[in-house]
């Protein structure tokens, strides 16, 4: 709670001598803290990324009908979700469970510290296989088949709910006042779709962070009988999204930096190379890395399947590729799995015309450019790239009743779309091809992944 706390405060003083009308939140998806009946965390929480309850996801998948768990919840059966870590905590950690008042996810947890009430919204509520993905409730059968007590969860609130004031320990803490209102807010994904003003169909909204988030909006929860996407509740009441949770794409590039990028000169004097520095380098590399392919899986896949064995490759190196090959290819694997969830969501029904890139990595044009020839479709960024607060502010505006609707509220507030790239269509045909051959590699891989 430090860091909100912080943030809050620097808010507040940001703007002396006006008043804050509602605060709400944008969380991360697919965290389990335990709680005890003082609402204090029993240990630290599971974050998104940990996939320790893989051998529990294997133990359940014998006894559990997949298709119906996808229909009924929207997703598929993985580690990363709550409902699997509950799991491993009853498996492995049986006096912390037992000891468990009530299990939250990341966003509720700071919303009870503030307000003093435990709620959840249904984009968060639907990371945890527990919510059946229709009626935007908790499912007694999904809870049983996963033997997890309905009690001991979050209610479940519409997204711009009001849960009340700050607490006054909270209120002391930041400046708020009492009269400010503590909105619940929604998972990340949803508040940076919602921040960028996708809301109707037809746009995908591509989020360039430490993963690679793709999310297409329905007017109906829709089953990718692929699986490659996900149906969950969008921070609309009245939609849903198609959504892929990504793979380490950002966080692949800074792997690289970080590892493999060490004796290139810095310009600004740091020790670590800057982003802008190798994205000038990948343009020293042609359109298909000299035919360098990257499969972009040092976190396991999600498309062109969900595979939590899968591992990074890079392939077809000589000794005539440098670290220019290196870094383009990265970049154009990256931009073929989001091909791959592009083309699962219009199997399932979905109609992308194009899209929105938003987070840190949508600020380069090099990446923006490469997913647009890659996916034949074009790219453009929001002005303001952080969108995730922004749809954070768009439902406390809502919540605090400057707006009628979240579709009036992303009109006002939305960050708007720019600097549009066009595909270029002789690289399209190129990649096309390339896409062809990285799926070749992925398809002559995958018996080794599962042996390692």
């Amino acid at each position: 709670m430090k860091a909100v706390v912080e943030t809050v405060a620097e808010a507040r003083a940001a703007v002396p001598g006006r008043r804050i009308s509602a605060i709400g939140f944008g969380s991360q998806l697919d965290g389990l803290v335990a709680l005890d009946d003082a609402g204090k965390a029993l240990r630290p929480a599971l974050i998104w990324m940990d996939k320790r309850a893989g051998q529990q996801c294997d133990e359940l998948a014998k006894g559990l009908d997949l298709g119906w768990l996808r229909k009924t919840s929207g997703c598929n059966l993985d580690a990363g979700h709550v409902a699997a870590k509950i799991v491993w905590l009853q498996t492995n950690e049986p006096a912390v469970f037992a000891a468990a008042r009530s299990f939250a996810l990341p966003g509720s947890y700071v919303a009870l510290q503030v307000s003093g009430v435990h709620a959840v919204d249904p984009s968060n509520a639907s990371s945890t296989m527990l919510l059946d993905v229709r009626s935007r409730a908790w499912s007694r059968e999904l809870c049983d088949a996963f033997e997890v007590d309905v009690e001991r969860l979050p209610r479940v609130k519409d997204a711009s709910t009001v849960l009340g004031h700050p607490l006054d320990w909270f209120r002391e803490a930041t400046g708020l006042d009492r009269s400010t209102k503590v909105v619940l807010g929604c998972g990340d994904e949803m508040a940076a779709t919602l921040g960028a003003g996708v809301i109707d169909a037809g746009t995908v909204c591509d989020v360039l962070g430490t993963a690679e988030p793709v999310c297409a909006v329905t007017a109906r929860p829709v089953n990718d009988e692929s699986g490659v996407v996900e149906a969950h509740p969008h921070a609309d009441p009245d939609k849903w999204l198609l959504e892929n949770p990504g793979w380490l794409s950002g966080g692949a590039y800074r792997w690289f930096r970080d590892e493999l990028a060490r004796g290139m000169s810095s310009t600004d004097g740091n020790q670590k190379v800057s982003y802008e520095a190798l994205n000038e380098l990948i343009a020293e590399s042609p359109a298909g890395a000299d035919g360098v392919i990257w499969l972009p899986f040092l976190g396991g896949a999600t498309a062109p399947e969900w595979n939590s064995s899968a591992r990074a490759v890079w392939f077809g190196l000589t000794a005539a590729h440098g670290r220019s090959h290196l870094v383009r290819a990265l970049h154009e694997g990256n931009a073929f799995a989001l091909r791959d969830v592009m083309q699962a969501m219009t199997s399932a029904g979905a109609t992308p015309k194009r899209i929105i890139c938003v987070g840190g990595g949508a600020r380069s044009k090099v990446l923006r450019s490469i997913r647009a020839d890659v996916t034949g479709l074009p790219v453009s960024r929001c002005e303001d790239v952080e969108t995730t607060a922004r749809g954070a502010a768009i439902l406390a505006a809502l919540g605090a009743g400057l707006h009628l609707s979240v579709a009036s509220a992303c009109t006002a507030m939305a960050s708007p779309a720019v600097d549009e790239i066009q595909p270029d269509e002789s690289r399209h045909v190129l990649y096309v091809q390339v896409h062809a051959k990285y799926r070749e590699l992925y398809a002559a891989l995958k018996p080794l992944f599962a042996k390692t």
